[in-house]
This record gives C-alpha cells, sequence and structure tokens, in this order.
C-alpha cells in the first residue's frame, strides 16, 4: 500500500528547498510513495504539473497570526488526500501543518534546512515526529538550542542529482578562465573577501574571470553596491561579473575552472559544494557549517579559514598552478559524491524516515503519583506495549518513584517529576519538554486537572482520560465511573478501550528483576511474616494501632515461635516502629526505614505473609506472588485492589466503614481487627 506523504513550503519558486521537493516527487512518482505539495505558488509548480503531482495552493508562506487561519483548510486537505506523512519544510509552514495534522491519521516531520534563531518562531521546526537535518552542524544546533531529542534527529544529506551535474576531468578545464562563486547576495557569504583576494590571483593571470552567481532582494540592494565599488576601487570590472540569479547551475559549473564558496556563518550544508565536487570543478570553501564535514581539506577539496582573503588568493594560485593537485582533489570528491550524495541514496534515506514515522507509535502514559498507583498501572503498561508492540513506551512519574521502573520491560523510556510540578512555570516547562518529544498518544491515567493540562500542552496526536478535572482539555475521553464500585484496573480499561484494548487478565504482577544484595540486612532464608506498620503520615486512620500489632506479635512468638517478624515502613513510620519495640520484651527485625525501593521488592519476595493496611506495598507485594493479609477501614477494597488468590482483605463492616477520612479519634474500624483473628488467617495461608 502507498504511503501518502505532503510536503508543505512556502513556495515552489527556485531555490535549494524548492529543487529538492521536486526531485524528490519526481523520483518518487509512480513508485511506493506517492507525494502532493501544498505552498503558496511559484515558478516550479507548471513542473509539478507537467508530471502529474497534485499541488495546491494556499498562502503559507505570510509570517503573519493570520496564517494560523489556514489550519482548518489545511486540515480537509489532510484528510480529504488520505495523508500519511505531513513534511514541514519551512517555518511558518510548520506552524500551520503541525496544528492541521494533530487531530488526524497524518504524523508530523520536519526538515531543518537552516541554522535556525533561538526563537519561539523557530520552535516548531523541533516539533516533528522525526527532525531531519542535513548535516551534523544543524542536527548539533537542532539538539543544543531547541532542546530536541538526539534519537529524533535523522541526518539526512542533501543530494545532487549525477544526471544533471556530470563530471568532466580537470584537464578538460584547464582552458578554463572562469572562477565562479555561487549563491544568494548576503553578508552572510562574505563575496567582500572573495573580491579583495581576487586582486592578487589577477596580478598572476589578467585573463582570469570571477562570476559571482546570486540574487539580492531589497534588503540586500546596499550590500550589492558595496560590492560593486569595491570592484571599482580594485580596477577589477574587466575581471567580475554579477551575473544575478541562474535557474542552471550545472551550467554554470560546466564552464568552470574553480569554485570559491567564502562564507562567513555556519552553513546548514554546502550543497553548492557538493553539485561542484559532482561536476569535476574544484572546491575552496571555509572552514564554516556543513562545508566542514564535506570536505576533506587538501584531499578532495580546500578549507580555508573565514575572512581570510590572503588565503583565497593564496589558495586559487595554486590550484591554477598545479594540476595535479588540481586532478587529485576532484578525482576524490567525484567519488566522495558517488558514495554519499547521490539522490538515490539520500531520497531512500529520506522514504525510511517517512516508514519508521508510520511503524513506530511514541506514547505517553501519566501517572505521577503515587507509588501504589503506579504499581496498579503495570498491567496497562503491558497491555499497551502488547497493543503497540513497535511502540517507544514513555511514562511520566514522579521522580521519587521512578527508579522502580527504570528495567521494566514494558517502558522504554521514564521522566522524572519533582513534587513542586503542579506549579504554574513547572506545567508550562514539563509541557515544552514533552512537546519536543512529539508523541502520537498520551494515555492519562492521573486524570487531574495538573496531568490534564500537561496532556493537553504537549500537543499529541490524540490524548486518552476521563471526562473531569478540566476533562475538555482531552481529545478522547471515557466518562468517570462516579458512581460505581469500580476497582482500578477496571477503571484504567475505561481508558483502554478508547484504543482498543481490553485486559487478558486483570491480575498484579511484576517482571524478573536483577537482584539485589540485602545480606547486610541479617535476614533469614525462610520462615518471616512481615508488618507494614504505617501507610501514611496522612492516613493515620489506616493504620493498625500500634496495640494490636503487639498483641499479634506476642501471639506469634507463642504460637509459630520458629517465625520471625519484620516491621517494614519508610523513613516516617520509624517511631512507629520504635514505639512497638519499645513495648516488646524481644526483638523483631526493625527495617523501617532501612530499605531503598529495589531493596524492599527482595524483602517482600522472602516472606511467608505480608500484613499490611491500604498502602503501596500492599500493591507491591501482591504483584511479587507474596500472600497478603490487607486490613481495610476507612477506604472501600473494592475501589482499590486488584482480586487475586493471593491478596486476602480483612474489612470491618462498620456504620462509619469507607468514610475516606484521614483523621479520625475514634479509629474504631481498624481496632476491630483483632490479633488472633489476624494470627487465625496467617496460619492457614502458611498451611498452604
Amino acid at each position: 500500500m502507498k504511503m501518502k506523504v505532503m510536503q508543505i513550503l512556502p513556495r515552489m519558486n527556485v531555490g535549494g528547498i524548492e529543487r529538492g521537493v521536486l526531485d524528490l516527487v519526481k523520483f518518487f512518482k509512480g513508485k511506493e510513495l506517492e507525494n502532493i505539495v501544498v505552498s503558496g505558488g511559484g515558478g516550479l509548480v507548471e513542473e509539478l504539473n507537467s508530471v502529474n503531482v497534485t499541488h495546491h495552493e494556499l498562502p503559507v508562506y505570510k509570517k503573519s497570526l493570520t496564517s494560523l487561519l489556514l489550519i482548518p483548510t489545511l486540515k480537509k486537505i489532510i484528510e480529504k488526500e488520505n495523508i500519511d506523512i505531513v513534511h514541514a519544510r519551512s517555518r511558518v509552514p510548520g506552524w500551520i501543518s503541525f496544528f492541521a495534522s494533530r487531530k488526524t491519521r497524518a504524523n508530523f516531520i520536519t526538515t531543518a534546512h537552516g541554522i535556525y534563531r533561538n526563537r519561539f518562531f523557530s520552535e516548531v521546526m523541533g516539533w516533528g515526529k522525526y527532525v531531519i537535518c542535513p548535516s551534523g552542524v544543524v542536527a548539533r544546533h537542532m539538539k543544543n538550542i531547541f532542546g530536541v531529542d538526539e534519537e529524533k534527529i535523522i541526518i539526512v544529506n542533501r543530494w545532487v542529482d549525477l544526471n544533471k551535474f556530470k563530471f568532466t576531468g580537470y584537464n578538460e578545464r584547464k582552458n578554463s578562465n572562469t572562477i565562479v562563486s555561487i549563491g544568494r547576495i548576503s553578508q552572510t557569504k562574505g563575496y567582500e573577501h572573495l573580491i579583495k583576494g581576487f586582486k592578487k590571483v589577477v596580478r598572476f593571470n589578467p585573463y582570469m574571470k570571477l562570476k559571482i552567481v546570486g540574487s539580492a532582494d531589497k534588503s540586500k540592494e546596499k550590500y550589492l553596491q558595496h560590492l560593486k565599488t569595491l570592484v571599482s576601487r580594485f580596477s577589477l570590472n574587466f575581471n567580475v561579473e554579477f551575473i544575478g540569479f541562474r535557474p542552471d547551475v550545472e551550467k554554470v559549473l560546466e564552464r568552470a575552472r574553480l569554485l570559491v564558496a567564502p562564507s562567513v556563518i555556519e552553513e546548514s550544508f554546502g550543497r553548492v559544494a557538493v553539485e561542484a565536487m559532482a561536476c569535476g570543478v574544484p572546491v575552496i570553501a571555509t572552514k564554516m557549517g556543513g562545508f566542514k564535514e564535506i570536505i576533506e581539506d587538501g584531499t578532495d577539496g580546500v578549507l580555508i579559514e573565514p575572512e581570510d582573503s590572503a588565503s583565497i588568493s593564496e589558495n586559487i594560485i595554486k590550484i591554477l598552478s598545479d594540476s595535479n593537485f588540481a586532478q587529485r582533489l576532484v578525482k576524490n570528491a567525484r567519488e566522495k559524491v558517488e558514495k554519499l550524495y547521490t539522490m538515490e541514496k539520500c531520497l531512500e534515506q529520506t522514504k525510511k524516515v517517512y516508514s519508521k514515522a508510520c511503524d513506530v507509535s511514541k506514547i505517553l502514559v501519566v501517572k505521577i503519583s503515587s507509588f501504589g498507583d503506579l504499581i496498579l498501572i503495570l498491567p496497562s503498561l503491558e497491555a499497551i506495549k502488547n497493543k503497540f508492540p513497535n511502540s517507544k513506551l514513555s511514562i511520566l512519574t514522579s521522580k521519587v518513584f521512578s527508579s522502580i521502573l527504570y528495567d521494566c520491560p514494558y517502558v522504554d523510556e521514564v521522566i522524572a517529576l519533582d513534587e513542586n510540578y503542579k506549579k504554574v512555570e513547572n506545567l508550562l516547562a514539563v509541557s515544552k519538554r514533552l512537546r519536543r518529544k512529539s508523541f502520537d498518544y498520551i494515555i492519562d491515567f492521573q486524570n487531574s486537572r495538573a496531568s490534564h493540562i500537561i496532556s493537553f500542552l504537549s500537543f499529541p496526536r490524540k490524548s486518552f482520560g476521563f471526562a473531569r478535572k478540566l476533562g475538555f482539555l482531552i481529545n478522547v475521553k471515557a466518562k468517570f465511573p462516579k458512581s460505581e464500585n469500580v476497582g482500578p484496573l477496571s477503571s484504567q480499561e475505561k481508558i483502554l478501550q478508547l484504543l482498543g484494548i481490553r485486559f487478558k487478565e486483570k491480575k498484579l504482577k511484576f517482571w524478573p528483576t536483577k537482584q539485589q544484595d540485602i545480606s547486610v540486612l541479617n535476614l533469614p532464608e525462610d520462615k518471616m511474616i512481615g508488618i507494614n506498620v504505617s501507610a501514611s503520615k496522612r492516613w493515620k486512620t489506616k493504620n493498625w494501632p500500634v496495640k494490636n500489632i503487639t498483641q499479634f506479635i506476642k501471639l506469634v512468638r507463642k504460637e509459630l515461635p520458629e517465625y520471625k517478624i519484620a516491621l517494614l515502613g519508610d523513613k516516617a513510620s520509624e517511631p512507629v516502629a520504635s514505639e512497638i519495640e519499645s513495648i516488646l520484651t524481644k526483638k523483631v527485625i526493625n527495617l523501617c526505614g532501612r530499605t531503598n525501593l529495589r531493596q524492599l521488592i527482595e524483602v517482600l519476595r522472602r516472606l511467608d505473609v505480608f500484613i499490611t493496611p491500604d498502602t503501596a506495598t500492599l500493591h507491591l507485594a501482591q504483584s511479587l506472588g507474596t500472600e497478603v493479609l490487607a486490613l481495610f477501614g476507612p477506604t472501600n477494597p473494592g475501589l482499590h485492589t486488584v482480586k487475586d488468590k493471593n491478596l486476602h482483605i480483612i474489612y470491618k463492616e462498620d456504620s462509619c466503614v469507607a468514610c475516606y477520612r484521614p483523621k479520625c479519634s475514634n479509629h474504631d474500624c481498624m481496632k476491630q481487627i483483632s490479633a488472633s483473628e489476624i494470627l487465625s488467617k496467617v496460619k492457614e495461608l502458611i498451611s498452604l
């Protein structure tokens, strides 16, 4: 099946970008890639028509906010033409086509044809799913200045059509007295240094001619006049000619003895150098930008320092005087062009970028808090990866918990947030960071106001979540199950169904992790019961009272003396553990605040039974296959747990049950869970 690509650029007049688009659409015409072109019109439209390439004329060149009014029109064209790829090649077309493609099936990619200034207007050129750069110079600029991910950047050299730019050996050029320099008339091209250097060349050979090929727009007319004044001052009117724009560059090079590119800025590539090298014209260029990547000094061309008139004249005279040196340069240069810069090679690389953009989905899952909820979405991560096996799956989560996911087989990238991410400036910063990653889909399991704002400002093609808490910012919404007694996986599945995903089984599970060294904890190899002594600072009502815990430990020592007791919890639970130890006459294994997340996994795996209130380690232990005794009071287990054979819930049906109060003076719901009841259940589990 053919891919359909929209090439969108300001105009189809003669220029490097336009010639490249024309080459591309002609090369793939009648093949497995079909192109249409959107531009503001121009002289090359007639050539598009001659090869039956569809062209839509829109004023996508105007640098004005009114250009954004073209977004709905362009969106209709994308949908009507059934476009797979929108390829933006300039900034105004980039802004229009980015937003037009967001709610369509089309993938948005860009080519950064220049070294853009660091300003908001240029930012969109880094928002492509992939960003094609013509050289390493441009690639580094897009990465360092615009923060584009390195993995998104693909270098595809500009090419030369060897059927048009035909090779002529240097011996056949020796009788030519023409030196050329090709490029628009601009201070950035350094023509004044070439003219100054050419004085000495004329003394060496008064019949040498310098032809400067290129036009000057109105803003550069003063500079052009300055150059003409220099020519008159140096008495070079006979030797230097400004011949203006020429569409047939290959004809200019056909008659040239030598090409000089005296640019004084970082050129994004240096196509004129490659075209000259293809034709057999020796090249002298400054050590700037793309020229440094194209030319190996002294091997296939000559590199000089910018603004060095003396070096320009010296090297021109050297090449004119040493035909063996010149022949070696052009021979090596042509071989390099055939190896790296042919139209066939570069356009096939471009096609591979298109295919990759269609084949690889970039998906972001948002689950910022809490640790327990992060464990609860692991089955969803696996289901998403199974649905989109070629996807790159990223997750946005809290920095505090992020380490747990670093070796998760379903996750390709973990993006960690600080706790203060909800501040306006931080929301904008993280959205900007995510925007540069160019996600196709954002699946918002957090479903908070902050996460919906992040999802919206990240500009994915589609976002998925619940229709609540600024839910209008989400593209594709599910109704929030407010009145239903829906468990966490069933709740997640309501969102996943929007992507055509259903769970094969609703079960918590963890992946095999690299074993951590916990020898410093001095734990027994077996026969160990763990007790999570505290849920969190905020939710004291979830905790099993210290009195009940100590009674349970005493009963275990009396009736199950071979079992050791381990107290588990984070740093905040240390005072509770200390209180328990102060009541007991015999020591327990106190691990509160002594394990990191990775070590905690190893400890939980080793337990025979884990007793815990409603908190994160409940879900972690359950996913590891440990027998879990979950004690519930102020929260509803039906909403916060996933049923499984290793999860055993103790829940007292009290008048104030599931009150969801983090503070309570009575705490009766948890007090009613007796030590003897828990011991009976533990005995039952260890006898299995």
